[in-house]
């Protein structure tokens, strides 16, 4: 009867989830001139970029013909989307088949965490509902992943990765495919070697009966997926990083790298309400042991790496970022674990000094937790310290609840519309030969189709190496990885492009200085800039299209 109602309970939240992930997709859809377009986040775009001129023999590279730089760190997710691109799926609707594998990985890992809690508790029906239910609908998880990113393979990576170790340790078994699942990762993103490591060394320290094994196929598979790639990249690109690890890690110091992380952590932890951050910590007054030690171990690790490599570009939007969100399911977990222990020892407490209340207690206690757990769920899908819970919730459609309840999609939906328009425009107006400089490469480029200057150096390795423009010191919110080089003289005064679509923000008096030679056009609402006379730009065509200023 307990396992059917388990069975029962877990399907229903799947279902429950299924149905706000196609909402959260179909309020995704955007109309380009009559058309129905499907938009990824503009980093994904990036790969896609790179997946389509895979698919057309050009290569893994930015531009057709073009120099080879890895601007991308999610190889296996690239070569997954080039698939789609060897089919004749219209260009409005490519993003759709990712964003659908995105949602079919979220739910699979709704599968692995409800396994994870099975053996973290045995038969206890709470810690399995609270944790896949806060597993499935924590914002930021089905954000990330149905807007294209490669966290929700990572997402369902790290849970498998979890659950294996965790079966390990239950019958003493040695399992070879949890190293090559766990390499098989850092082919999708290479950081992926955070759980990696963090999953060796544990099994290393606590399977001491199968120690040997563990340091046998953890190095091997380490070396070959890590050392694999690296020899590859150095072979295809002549580099041993990506592109886009030079752009953030080299030139800004590692203090001002490591200060910012911290404080884009400590917001984090602010948007997640302080208090429930916090609420784990408690568990060890109730329990000590190797699995719940696993799971503390893999969150850390992803928060560590986060704060390491100075946080993502995005954090002031709320929520965990990239680097966090794998690790989120260990977190909910350990925090539905945490919940019942709470509850349980209040009802034990009370029901030894009031036995006559024994089946009143045992009620009231499970309403009670089931009602902590949906408030401390909402508190955590604020995303940004933004008021109390009955605060927003008296007016959803407003409040910081909007993006989780669905009134509004996602925060990234409206930059993807404007450069996917941009980029239509741009086509629209230029001849294939034209090149374009751009600050947001990835919607833009893929929808131009035309050689493309990355103003910031995801694509440009001589970007990359430049100085950073930004003060180390400088607010976290302004000293956003991969946001802090440029160099106008050498994208625009040397480059020359046709078409200059944006600066980045707050630098136009820098970048204006090489703008003498081009006209201003008013384009989709905004200024872009138009490299007079050119041959490349369809100027007739330009001054249809232009708006009044």
């Amino acid at each position: 009867m307990k396992k059917r109602l388990s069975e029962s309970l877990f399907f229903l939240i799947v279902l429950a989830y299924l149905a706000y992930g196609v909402v959260f997709l179909l309020k995704m859809v955007v109309e380009i001139d009559g058309k129905p377009y499907f938009l990824l986040f503009d980093d994904a775009t990036i790969s896609m970029t790179y997946a389509r001129n895979l698919a057309q023999g050009y290569g893994l590279v930015w531009n057709p013909g073009g120099e080879r730089v890895e601007g991308f760190t999610n190889l296996l997710w690239v070569l997954y989307m080039a698939l789609f691109h060897l089919f004749p799926i219209p260009e409005n609707w490519m993003a759709l088949p990712i964003q659908l594998t995105g949602l079919a990985l979220v739910i699979a890992n709704l599968f692995v965490v409800r396994r994870i809690a099975e053996r973290l508790a045995p038969g206890n029906l709470w810690v399995m509902v609270l944790g896949v239910g806060m597993t499935a609908f924590y914002y930021p998880l089905t954000n990330w992943s149905l807007i294209g990113t490669e966290v929700s393979v990572i997402l369902l990576g790290v849970s498998v990765s979890v659950w294996l170790a965790l079966e390990i340790l239950n019958d003493g078994r040695f399992r070879p495919e949890l190293y090559l699942w766990m390499g098989l990762l850092t082919l999708v993103r290479p950081d992926a070697a955070v759980g990696f490591l963090t999953v060796w060394g544990f099994l290393l320290w606590f399977d001491s009966r199968n120690r040997r094994a563990h340091l046998l196929w953890g190095t091997g598979m380490f070396l070959l997926f890590m050392g694999g790639q690296t020899l590859w990249r150095c072979w295809y690109y002549g580099e041993w990083v990506p592109n886009t690890y030079v752009l953030k890690m080299e030139g800004l110091p590692a203090w001002a790298r490591i200060r910012r992380g911290l404080v884009a952590f400590y917001h984090f932890t602010l948007g997640m309400f302080f208090p429930l951050v916090l609420f784990p910590l408690s568990l060890p007054f109730f329990r000590r042991d190797r699995k719940v030690l696993l799971l503390a171990l893999v969150f850390l690790a992803h928060c560590a790496y986060s704060i390491y490599v100075g946080g993502d570009a995005w954090e002031h939007r709320g929520g965990a970022n990239r680097f966090i969100a794998p690790g989120m399911p260990a977190f909910f977990l350990l925090f539905a674990l945490t919940a019942w222990h709470w509850m349980d020892g209040i009802r034990r407490w009370v029901q030894s000094r009031f036995s006559s209340l024994k089946v009143g207690v045992s009620a009231l206690a499970g309403v009670g937790l089931a009602a902590f757990a949906l408030a401390s769920l909402l508190m955590m899908n604020r995303l940004v310290n933004n008021g109390w819970l009955l605060t927003n919730l008296r007016n959803p459609e407003k409040g910081a609840l909007r993006f989780f309840l669905l009134y509004e999609r996602s925060i990234y939906v409206p930059g993807s519309l404007r450069y996917a328009r941009d980029g239509l425009l741009i086509r629209e107006v230029t001849t294939p030969e034209a090149k374009v400089a751009m600050v947001t490469a990835g919607n833009i480029c893929y929808f131009a189709h035309r050689t493309c200057i990355d103003l910031l150096g995801k694509a440009d390795p001589y970007i990359a190496r430049a100085p950073i423009q930004v003060p180390p010191d400088a607010d976290w919110q302004i000293l956003r990885p991969g946001h802090i080089k440029f160099d106008y003289e050498y994208s625009i005064g040397i480059l020359q492009p046709d078409v200059v679509v944006e600066l980045l923000e707050s630098t136009y008096d820098i970048g204006e200085r090489y703008l003498t030679d081009y006209e201003k056009v008013k384009l989709n609402g905004h200024w872009m800039y138009f490299r007079k006379n050119s041959t490349a730009v369809n100027w007739e065509r330009l001054y249809v299209l232009r708006e009044d200023s």
